[in-house]
């Protein structure tokens, strides 16, 4: 009886991650019956397509899937964006180690930036809604998941979320997959979906409010040249979901942003609709009066139209209290001034003559102006 031969074994190597990746994007891998399931369901959406998907809100290419935090990266273009660094180690010593910025770690969000960075007071007031979020996250879920845009299988740069995102982190450190939207490329629109969300909000400061809105304008300018210079308001007000009233003021001075911008970014123009009403005045004598009018403010740090005129108010209980300002207490200088001179007499940019005393909102609210004028 003869002996039978042994078997051979084929060993297959096993296939790298890229390759398996590769084969199921071609169906390779996917089985013969999950592959008719798929072809079913394109013929039948197929099918139901109509004019109406060739629309942004039908054609984007998206998906809902966890990723791990760590993976998600804020974008500093952003005007939600805070001057983050990550610690290389989960220690104390690493996280004590980062200077000059925001720590946003497990348990830990606090600003070390620079006290004279002219963005210090908007990242402390950022860090309060942060973590005030933060405590909403923690007996709800996310009704609006973070949206982000795909670079690589480990790098997803964040679209709209960023306060979600530092919350989240804040809650939980970057070790753990949350849901998200994310886009398999980044959109043609980046800037007017990034507007679109953070302009939701009032909380923006107004270099980021005027930022925001330029980057979404220029944005909207290579994608709709030919409309844009036909019919501008139209189409801003309809991508950005704006008023009329908002689209001239932030258009105006979008047109003159880089005078505008340093007098925002340093606190000298407070009020955007008083800007707005003198610069449509000097502009009767023409745009280079408008130019040497912003630069004059500039120089001379003042500008004198800060108060806004007051929002009407909502139907309801009437506010009968004043909510002083909190003052930080080494802020001697700003305290003796308060203390010891007349400071309506001062030239803070307050009309005093124009505040009514009566309404607890309106004097409340210039209170808040002297405040800060004091503490320049």
């Amino acid at each position: 009886m003869t002996a039978k031969k042994p078997r051979s074994r084929r060993v297959v190597k096993p296939s790298s991650q890229e390759d398996l990746i590769s084969k199921f994007q071609s169906g390779e891998g996917v089985s013969k019956k999950s592959q008719q399931m798929l072809d079913d369901l394109k013929q039948r959406d197929k099918s139901k397509e109509s004019n109406v998907h060739d629309d942004p809100l039908f054609k984007t290419s998206s998906e809902i899937d966890r990723v791990l935090v760590d993976y998600i990266q804020p974008q500093s273009d952003n005007p939600r964006y805070l001057p983050v660094k990550f610690a290389k180690r989960d220690d104390a010593d690493s996280i004590a180690s980062l200077t000059n910025c925001v720590v946003c770690e497990k348990g830990l969000i606090e600003n070390r930036l620079d006290k004279n960075n002219p963005r210090y007071d908007a990242v402390d007031a950022e860090i309060e809604e942060i973590k005030g979020l933060a405590e909403t996250l923690k007996h709800s879920e996310l009704v609006h998941p973070i949206a982000v845009w795909r670079k690589n299988m480990s790098d997803y740069a964040i679209v709209a979320g960023h306060r979600r995102y530092y919350a989240i982190r804040y809650l939980y450190g970057g070790l753990i997959k949350i849901k998200v939207k994310i886009y398999a490329e980044k959109p043609k629109n980046i800037n007017v979906l990034r507007h679109i969300e953070n302009f939701s909000r009032n909380d923006l400061t107004l270099p980021d409010a005027l930022n925001s809105y330029s980057n979404a304008v220029t944005e909207l300018e290579s994608i709709e040249g030919e409309k844009l210079s036909k019919s501008r308001a139209s189409v801003v007000t309809s991508y950005l979901g704006i008023g009329r009233t908002t689209f001239y003021r932030y258009d105006k001075l979008y047109e003159y942003r880089e005078f505008v911008m340093p007098l925002l970014e340093n606190r000298i123009v407070e009020s955007l609709r008083g800007l707005y009403e003198e610069i449509i005045k000097a502009e009767q004598e023409g745009r280079e009066e408008v130019e040497k009018y912003l630069g004059s403010i500039l120089s001379q740090e003042k500008f004198h139209k800060y108060l806004q005129v007051p929002v009407v108010k909502k139907v309801g209980r009437t506010k009968q209290f004043i909510s002083l300002p909190r003052v930080k207490v080494d802020n001697v200088f700003a305290i003796k001034r308060l203390l010891t001179e007349d400071v309506t007499q001062l030239e803070l940019g307050i009309d005093w003559n124009s505040v009514d005393y009566n309404d607890p909102v309106m004097l409340e609210k210039a209170l808040k102006e002297l405040f800060k004028s004091l503490s320049k």
